[in-house]
């Protein structure tokens, strides 16, 4: 799969097979700035190799910027590890369950910010194709 990211947080790649989570970072390893920030910006593209079975989890940084009782902000190490105990749930029930688990952790039971999750699951190859 081929991708780049225009300033959003970096999408998890979802390796069912091998039981991990892991951010989707750009080739360069540095984030690029927001789409339409800045007249002249090129953007780098990346390249991972997908398992079936693969889930890539695109959000928006509304999910995880939300503040517990105590002050506490849901980060997105504690996002990698609520996804990674329920890597095998379908996306639908994966998301549901995410979108529970951080609104319980919200000190309102709200998200501040706007929330956007895309799922993308891969399949695998068909007939000839890789």
């Amino acid at each position: 799969m081929r991708y780049t990211n225009a300033g959003h947080p970096k999408p998890l790649h979802l390796r069912r097979s091998t039981g991990t989570v892991e951010p989707l970072v750009n080739v360069g390893g540095k984030s690029q700035p927001a789409l339409g920030l800045f007249e002249q910006a090129t953007y780098q593209t990346s390249e991972v190799k997908l398992a079936p079975r693969d889930l890539v989890m695109l959000f928006t940084d509304g999910l995880y910027e939300v503040q517990g009782a105590d002050h506490e902000l849901y980060s997105q190490a504690l996002l990698v590890g609520d996804v990674q105990r329920r890597l095998e749930l379908p996306a639908s029930d994966l998301f549901d369950q995410i979108l529970k688990q951080i609104g319980q952790f919200s000190a309102d039971g709200k998200f501040t910010d706007d929330v956007c999750l895309v799922g993308v699951e891969y399949a695998g190859a068909t007939g000839s194709e890789s």
